[in-house]
């Protein structure tokens, strides 16, 4: 292995370094860090895929793009710009530190081949193979944001990651920050959030991304690349982490106290009749899901903005006080709005979550008519909704 080019990307603040290493010794590099690599997805199986292809292809010696990869490891004062060998030091001290960012695939197809190879027993075509050289880019100095906007620009090919998987990343700092009961369940996880305190992970975020930039839309691709940014502003005011957890423990919060005052109220027979694919039959089947926890988020922030709320800490002291005179009638309420939108907006997730940014509004607006009360609040977001977008 040797390093043959260093720059500095002065966007992430790191040092790309072009390395120029034999096919044997990568597959020693990273074979130990693909089943712990948490920015891992998933691999391509499929025979009819370019990657069958290039399992030929490589058999042939055939030049593929450089992999690129990264060194979480923090480099100090360890590696210089002007010496290319303290990469090459620093880099084998600390590869079990090494993420793919782009090339995960052709590196499986790598160790395919070289697998097919010795199962073969065909001994020279493997010596050749593994002696054959290809083009490896490792990042080194850079944090999670730097690998997520690179991985983002990056061109990923045939398998880019899932916005899902993207914005877990860009928050996977607050998964151990959350106590009190709350959990908080990850895509890679392969559990359902069915608990009272469990939490799809990517659905609350994007109910915090909404609080962060007042807005209940969902994220696309390019307001990820933008939050970075925002993200890196609020790393340095060191306020992103405890705002993280205010968010959730002030959601978490309302969501019990529904199940408290709600009982075990669910939808009787008499409105299933009516309709019969309501947006939940309990109010935490409702207000659990993604287009609440973004309407949540984006009202609590306009509230604090509009200073008729002072913080979360004023939410949580309301939702204490939060009762239901006829849990029964909320609960067809809500959902008769839900179902109204499904039956006239255009974008049906996206009204959803208008709608509940403008009950969640109504509901802790200390000089509104609806403060604390469910059902008019509901009526009330309904008509604002109307009255916008109507």
């Amino acid at each position: 292995m040797r390093a043959v080019l260093c720059l500095k990307d002065s966007r992430i603040d790191a040092f790309n370094v072009l390395f120029e290493v034999e096919i044997g010794e990568y597959s020693r590099l990273v074979e130990p860090v693909l089943k712990k690599n948490e920015f891992q997805r998933k691999r391509v199986s499929s025979s009819k895929t370019v990657y069958s292809l290039l399992r030929h292809d490589l058999r042939k010696q055939c030049v593929i793009p450089p992999v690129v990869l990264a060194l979480t490891a923090t480099a100090e004062d360890q590696i210089a710009e002007d010496d290319l060998s303290s990469f090459e030091r620093f880099l084998d001290a600390h590869k079990e530190s090494l993420v793919i960012l782009d090339g995960l695939q052709r590196t499986y197809t790598i160790l395919d081949v070289l697998a097919e190879l010795r199962l073969e027993g065909n001994e020279s075509e493997l010596q050749e193979l593994l002696q054959s050289k290809i083009r490896m880019e490792v990042y080194f100095g850079i944090n999670r944001l730097g690998i997520l906007y690179r991985m983002l620009t990056l061109n990923t090919g045939q398998t880019p990651m899932s916005l899902r998987q993207q914005i877990e990343i860009l928050y996977l700092d607050y998964l151990d920050k959350v106590r009190d009961g709350i959990e908080l369940i990850r895509e890679a996880d392969g559990r359902s959030a069915s608990g009272l305190n469990q939490y799809n992970f990517k659905d609350i975020v994007e109910g915090f991304n909404s609080y962060l930039d007042r807005d209940e839309l969902p994220i696309d691709k390019s307001d990820l690349l933008e939050n970075i940014g925002s993200l890196e502003k609020l790393s340095k005011e060191n306020q992103s982490t405890e705002l993280f957890e205010e968010y959730l423990k002030g959601f978490s919060a309302f969501i019990n106290r529904l199940h408290a005052i709600s009982g075990d109220v669910e939808l009787g027979q008499e409105y299933l009749d009516k309709n019969s694919s309501p947006f939940g039959r309990t109010f935490v089947q409702v207000f659990k899901k993604p287009q609440v926890m973004s309407g949540f988020g984006a009202a609590i922030g306009r509230l604090i903005d509009f200073k008729l709320v002072k913080d979360f800490d004023e939410i949580v002291e309301s939702i204490g006080k939060l009762s239901i005179a006829d849990a029964t009638e909320a609960l067809e309420e809500v959902n008769s709005a839900m179902a109204w939108l499904k039956d006239n907006a255009k974008k049906i997730g996206n009204a959803q979550r208008s709608y509940f940014s403008y009950f969640f509004r109504e509901i802790f607006n200390k000089e509104g008519d609806a403060h604390l009360d469910i059902i008019a609040s509901s009526k009330a977001a309904l008509r604002k909704y109307q009255g916008q977008n109507m």
